[in-house]
């Protein structure tokens, strides 16, 4: 017989990936009789987050646990709950810094880097979702902590292959998808010149991620905005799509390429940071040096000439993901980790 179950509260301050994050980690923990508590906070709040000390106080079912991202830990600490702490991605080292403005990047370095280490410092466990990310926190600080990695998964039930009628596709074109917000930390401002590149026989459709930003693509004749998607109907352009390009720069794990290889996609993405413990390089897409028009150019051109080649790299990276990356692996391991903390 099962203990008692085990009561999560999930504060979520900033960032649309965490959202999703907690939304599948709280879908996998029912399988474990996890009962989770989602608490959504303004952005605003990242700037004035002292008085977060507060919101456990006024609850009225206090939890057995407090899980939240590692950049406001701290603030959620208290002497009877155990707190875990999950670094979706290293905010606050020089590489992740460069790509923010100069306002933000102040924020980060000065406020998120103190808020990262005290989190480090009083939480009873911490999390990374990727080695590349727990390597990056090690190397910011210069200390190696004990962080344990526990990668995240997505529902392979929904996320998969699926038959897209032929009516639905643009004729003689080779579609690539792009999922995720348009920022030039995920390579937004590579996508019309690579897309020029290839020319009128290649047709990207690109999704605007959790934010809705406006298309900046207007003058881009064979790239094609689709705005912000309902889950349904992104695993519908996933599946419609014979490559997915994501030309991130940086990624603290990279969910859309994921869920594309659980739809059993190829995938052309970048050579760099939690990327490559994803994406099998020659096997399941092509890897390229990061911001390297050229490359992804050439890699979606390779792939572009033979069928097969697509086809037998998407079976490998679904194979990968029912291996490594299912949503009921990643609720297992919490679950397991929860129960330690306990």
């Amino acid at each position: 017989m099962r203990d008692r179950s085990v009561r999560v509260f999930f504060p979520l301050i900033g960032g649309s990936g965490v959202q999703v994050y907690t939304r599948l980690l709280a879908q996998g923990l029912q399988a474990f009789a996890v009962e989770t508590r989602a608490q959504e906070f303004s952005p605003s709040w990242e700037y004035f987050p002292y008085g977060l000390r507060w919101v456990l106080r006024s609850s009225s079912s206090p939890p057995d646990l407090i899980h939240v991202n590692a950049e406001y830990g701290q603030f959620f600490q208290t002497s009877k709950k155990p707190l875990l702490g999950t670094l979706h991605h290293s905010s606050i080292d020089v590489d992740y810094l460069s790509s923010l403005p100069a306002a933000v990047r102040l924020h980060h370095r000065w406020f998120l880097r103190s808020a990262v280490q005290k989190t480090l410092n009083c939480a009873n466990a911490i999390v990374a979702v990727s080695k590349h990310t727990r390597e990056t926190i090690s190397d910011v600080f210069q200390k190696e902590y004990s962080i344990e990695v526990i990668y995240n998964g997505t529902d392979t039930v929904r996320f998969c292959p699926q038959i897209v009628e032929e009516s639905c596709r643009p004729v003689d074109k080779i579609i690539l998808f792009f999922s995720g917000n348009l920022t030039r930390r995920k390579g937004a401002d590579l996508l019309v010149p690579v897309m020029r590149k290839l020319g009128a026989e290649f047709v990207l459709h690109v999704t605007t991620g959790l934010r809705g930003t406006d298309s900046p693509f207007s003058n881009a004749t064979n790239i094609r905005c689709l705005g912000r998607l309902t889950q349904e109907e992104l695993i519908r352009e996933v599946n419609r799509a014979d490559i997915a390009f994501q030309p991130s720069r940086r990624e603290g794990f990279g969910l859309s390429i994921l869920e594309a290889m659980a739809c059993g996609k190829p995938v052309v993405s970048t050579n760099g940071s939690a990327i490559p413990e994803i994406v099998d390089h020659g096997k399941g897409g092509y890897l390229c040096e990061a911001g390297s028009v050229d490359q992804f150019v050439s890699a979606i051109k390779s792939l572009a000439q033979s069928a097969e080649l697509r086809h037998t790299m998407g079976q490998h990276n679904r194979r990968k993901v029912l291996q490594f990356f299912t949503l009921e692996h990643m609720a297992e391991k919490y679950y397991e980790l929860y129960k330690r903390m306990m």
